[in-house]
């Protein structure tokens, strides 16, 4: 198993001081790259990601989350997520995913729990991609909205739904609304912010059981760089706490770094990664 002597001594260190009284008692060891962050189960974490972001037909069959969603191109509706931390069949991946004439195709999350999985499917050769890290916060560094307006609702009109393909600029963003977010268990916000009455960026927090997951976040491109993306995070993060969520995570994508850069400029810190296996 993958020990990093670096992350092990500071564990060491920490629980001789928890020991002493000095410091709260160490709850899990160091992932690579990963924040100490008390009481998040990753599992859970994943589960609710999942929730949050529903295929329109979804099995759960021998461990496995078998989920296709036909006209949208996103991996996460396609995928199959593991649900548990103790391995499953991938022969049954294989037969949904090719009897429904696609390509099989596992979301290996959290990464640092499904290792055993991970170097399984690396020996059946399935390729690695979509690596992507799962953020955390539980304050908000800043969440001024400076000049730009934004209004969160619960459901997406049709104001809404043109801003974000605007955005988005993904040929399957109006499939992607109707059998996606158009589906999302609430409570969730829709928010959308306007600059001079322009619409300028839309976001979604989804709430659940304490925790709000944020989605979509997107600015027109001829809005960026005047504060859109951070006025739209901060009027979510309060909608979030009105609802009752303590705490909010995101997904970015390791190449994004810019995006990576705002979020943890804002207070966000890792908290494990995930990524994609596709079957040869």
């Amino acid at each position: 198993m993958w020990r990093d002597p670096v992350c092990l001594k500071a564990v060491g260190r920490l629980r001789l001081l928890a020991d002493r009284g000095r410091v709260a008692p160490v709850r899990r060891l160091c992932h690579p790259g990963a924040a100490i962050i008390a009481g998040v189960d990753l599992m859970d974490l994943e589960a609710r990601a999942a929730r949050a972001w529903p295929a329109l037909w979804a099995e759960r069959v021998d461990g496995w989350l078998l989920r296709r969603t036909p006209a949208v191109a996103r991996r996460r509706s396609n995928s199959a997520l593991p649900l548990g931390r103790n391995g499953a069949s991938v022969e049954t991946v294989e037969r949904f995913y090719r009897g429904h004439g696609m390509t099989p195709l596992v979301q290996v999350g959290p990464a640092e729990e499904l290792r055993a999985l991970d170097a399984a499917l690396d020996e059946r050769c399935w390729a690695a991609d979509g690596h992507t890290d799962i953020l955390v916060a539980r304050e908000l560094a800043s969440n001024g909205h400076g000049d730009v307006g934004v209004a969160v609702r619960t459901g997406a009109d049709r104001e809404w739904v043109d801003a974000w393909v605007a955005a988005e600029g993904r040929p399957d963003a109006e499939d992607t609304y109707a059998r996606v977010l158009a589906r999302i268990p609430g409570p969730v916000g829709f928010a959308i912010a306007r600059v001079e009455g322009v619409p300028a960026g839309v976001g979604i927090a989804v709430c659940d059981s304490g925790w709000s997951g944020l989605f979509c976040m997107a600015t027109v491109p001829a809005m960026r760089r005047r504060g859109v993306a951070r006025a739209v995070l901060g009027a979510l993060w309060e909608w979030s706490r009105a609802q009752g969520a303590g705490a909010m995570y995101l997904q970015v994508e390791l190449d994004n770094a810019p995006a990576r850069a705002f979020y943890v400029a804002l207070g966000f810190t890792r908290s494990h990664g995930y990524h994609f296996r596709t079957a040869p």
